[in-house]
């Protein structure tokens, strides 16, 4: 009788601490992702061979991260290389299908900075008409991978209400480097329907912002 109080007791705190979240469901990107941490941020030399890959939370959240301890694998869709390195917009769509979704995270950031509004959104779609674009501002919402002389700033809050969204910091090498974690509070008209899809689209440059998406997690609770 003690054993088994004592496994309920331990269960109720994993639970409460959020240990064990079954509301959250990372979504693989493996078949959008389209070049390596060395193969795109490697250019710059600046530790690219410290950025995760795998299996990771950060902030109670779990994350997919493509990509193999051999760096041989795409980790990230670099909307840079998309774009062949050059201007225009690219996109991409990643299918999600999970019904009823409250927040959705992201792990992303730019590989240049840039406080130029409307070069990047990200739009949620919904089975029954629900829709919702977003605009991340670099310096507000977004900023880039290595702590130099671009945006270095971020809102670092979480979204103080539905149709709203936050940054905050997930993970830093101790070198300069950082993924940060958006969360975005979809409106209250996505918690009746499916989320069946998110498209990222970046209307940057070489040298002008230019984001990319290491990780996506849905989630049917809130921030």
């Amino acid at each position: 009788m003690k054993n088994s109080t004592l496994s309920t007791l331990l269960l109720i705190l994993c639970l409460d601490t959020g240990f064990a979240r079954a509301a959250d469901q990372p979504i693989d990107l493996s078949p959008y992702v389209n070049n390596s941490w060395c193969g795109d941020l490697g250019s710059y030399n600046l530790n690219c061979n410290t950025f995760p890959f795998g299996i990771q939370r950060y902030n109670g959240i779990p994350y997919l991260i493509p990509g193999n301890k051999r760096g041989n694998a795409n980790n990230a869709w670099f909307s840079d290389f998309a774009a062949g390195g050059g201007n225009g917009v690219v996109s991409v769509t990643i299918p999600v299908n999970v019904a009823r979704i409250k927040t959705v995270y992201t792990l992303m950031n730019t590989t240049w900075g840039s406080t130029q509004p409307g070069l990047l959104s990200i739009t949620f779609t919904g089975s029954a008409g629900a829709t919702w674009t977003f605009n991340p501002v670099g310096g507000i919402n977004v900023r880039d991978w290595n702590n130099g002389a671009l945006t270095n700033t971020c809102i670092c809050q979480l979204p103080d209400s539905a149709g709203n969204s936050g940054t905050i910091n997930a993970w830093v090498n101790g070198l300069g480097q950082r993924l940060d974690e958006q969360i975005y509070s979809l409106p209250a008209a996505f918690a009746t329907q499916k989320l069946v899809s998110i498209t990222i689209t970046d209307s940057g440059n070489q040298g002008v912002q230019r984001s990319f998406l290491a990780a996506l997690t849905v989630s049917t609770a809130d921030p």
